[in-house]
């Protein structure tokens, strides 16, 4: 089944699901291992690939977002606070994983530096100030999208373990 419905996630929701998270855990784990220890062979391995994997997770995330909305109608009904707090959970994360590729673009872009997606500049020689500025964001979200993730996973393995209900099951299964 393509579409979402009340009782699970469709495959075009989980497959842009696991391939964003995939992608994300990518980003982060080599820019954190790399600042524990630096020049290690995984962050090296990564780190060449870092503006391209951003640039795909944005236009992943620009699909995941249009499908999402696509999907509204097919979704369960949330009540109650804790569903509520899922929904701006889940509203936060989009918009931070728009804003870290955004922003990362755009502090290269306005550094000078260019934005480079597998091995091609785009957008080079331009020394553009409110970019860079703009840019500098793109540390800070990383450790508030990581405190989402986690957040995430945590509530993930809460409704399986604590409250037994089908939420992990939805986007596992189908």
């Amino acid at each position: 089944m393509l579409r979402d419905s009340p009782s699970y996630y469709g495959s075009i929701t989980r497959c842009l699901h696991w391939l964003i998270a995939i992608l994300v855990i990518l980003q982060l784990t080599s820019s954190f291992f790399n600042i524990l220890w630096e020049g290690n062979v995984y962050s090296q391995a990564v780190v060449q690939w870092h503006t391209t994997i951003g640039v795909g997770i944005l236009a992943l995330m620009a699909m995941r977002t249009l499908w999402a909305i696509s999907q509204l109608r097919h979704r369960p009904e949330h009540r109650g606070a804790l569903q509520k707090a899922a929904i701006w959970g889940h509203a936060l994360m989009y918009l931070v994983l728009l804003l870290m590729p955004l922003s990362g673009m755009a502090f290269t872009w306005g550094s000078g530096y260019g934005v480079y997606v597998f091995g091609t500049a785009y957008w080079t020689d331009a020394d553009v100030s409110w970019a860079a500025t703009f840019g500098q964001l793109h540390a800070p979200l990383s450790w508030f999208l990581s405190a989402l993730v986690t957040g995430h996973i945590l509530m993930a393995g809460y409704h399986r373990l604590i409250r037994r209900d089908d939420t992990l099951h939805r986007m596992l299964e189908r």
